[in-house]
């Protein structure tokens, strides 16, 4: 998963009329547009237990002190309380499956519930779901509840699964909400705007890009220290390594001519040096990939701390690309300082540069 992607850039619509939900052709929608990464259905809905009792203070009658409220995410770590960090899991894991639900601790139990036992729902119209509990969660602020509060908004009677299973119980199938991650958080207003072209006035449209605006400013730093580096150190390299050639060349002016004399290809003479250079360079290359991979630890924590970004893995050292690059880059380089340092050596006449040399 590429850096971009990790910073969850999403535009999050959200109904503005009960009566007129997201529906199913929607999604089908959605999932057409480009830069989409993933989408997170979020629907509600109410239902009564079958055989479980509730947690509630109130002695009310209505039907609202005998429900459950099953709030429903295609991922509940992505988005809502559990992302938000409202409520935080106890024991066991959050839905892998359709049928699978996280219900509160309190809940659980009062009901003597254990992690894989069975639980049931109806709705109004007598349509029954089964669910199987995964986990249990807890928000710390069960107690804080007025004792008055009807049973159907008690955190306690608060159930989390999958929006399948909440479109079973629901009268008016649709989704709440809904978010719509990006590949490229650059492009989110870009896919704003093609979300809103889809529901118009039905929904409510918010961007949400904190994270990627937080590391934005210190990674664009870290590109342009980079870029200045990487031209400073091509052209320091390639001024250094061809004053070294240059001073090593005149120390084998005398090798090389004699080399001329006895008949050997100027060609050859300079393959042989280049790969020699080449030889020296891959030994340099070798060290500055151990030194560098140090270095990208040592910057990675000097420019981000898990307190800024808590929930991105950043991975920055050298990758295969960098150290290809590396080669050619120095290959150029080499070619050039070679050429540069022997060209003069082997253009003049052997015999000058002998007499040169004994003189």
């Amino acid at each position: 998963m590429g850096l971009q992607e990790k910073t969850k850039a999403k535009v999050v619509a959200e109904i503005t009329d009960e009566n007129h939900p997201i529906t199913a052709d929607d999604i089908e929608e959605l999932k057409k547009l480009e830069n989409i990464k993933d989408i997170n259905r979020m629907a509600k809905t109410q239902g009564y237990p079958d055989g479980f009792r509730l947690y509630t203070g109130s002695d009310d009658t209505s039907k609202e002190n005998n429900q459950v409220q099953f709030v429903a995410y295609d991922d509940l770590e992505s988005d809502g309380p559990f992302s938000d960090g409202q409520l935080r899991m106890m024991e066991g894991e959050y839905p892998s499956a359709q049928n699978q639900v996280v219900i509160n601790q309190k809940l659980a139990d009062m009901n003597q519930w254990k992690l894989g036992a069975e639980l049931s729902l109806h709705n109004e119209m007598g349509t029954e779901v089964k669910a199987v509990i995964a986990g249990f969660y807890s928000s710390g602020m069960e107690s804080k509840q007025t004792g008055n509060t009807l049973a159907v908004y008690r955190i306690e009677n608060t159930i989390y699964g999958a929006p399948e299973l909440a479109l079973q119980l629901q009268a008016q199938k649709g989704y709440e909400s809904v978010s719509i991650y990006a590949k490229n958080p650059e492009q989110l207003s870009v896919v704003e705007q093609k979300v809103s072209q889809i529901f118009g006035e039905r929904v409510e449209l918010a961007k949400s890009d904190a994270l990627y605006q937080q590391i934005e400013q210190p990674l664009e730093q870290v590109v342009r220290v980079v870029k200045l580096m990487q031209f400073l150190t091509m052209g320091t390299a390639a001024i250094v390594i061809t004053l070294l050639l240059c001073m090593w060349m005149r120390a084998r002016k005398k090798e090389t001519a004699i080399y001329i004399s006895l008949g050997e290809h100027k060609v050859n003479i300079f393959l042989q040096m280049l790969l020699e250079s080449f030889m020296v360079f891959l030994l340099a290359t070798a060290a500055s990939v151990l030194t560098g991979s140090y270095i990208a630890k040592a910057l990675k924590k000097m420019l981000f701390s898990e307190n800024q970004i808590p929930s991105l893995a950043l991975k920055i050292g050298i990758q295969g690309t960098d150290i290809g690059w590396l080669v050619s880059a120095g290959l150029g380089i080499l070619l050039l300082a070679v050429g540069i340092s022997l060209v003069p050596v082997l253009l003049t006449n052997p015999k000058d540069t002998l007499s040169e040399m004994e003189g």
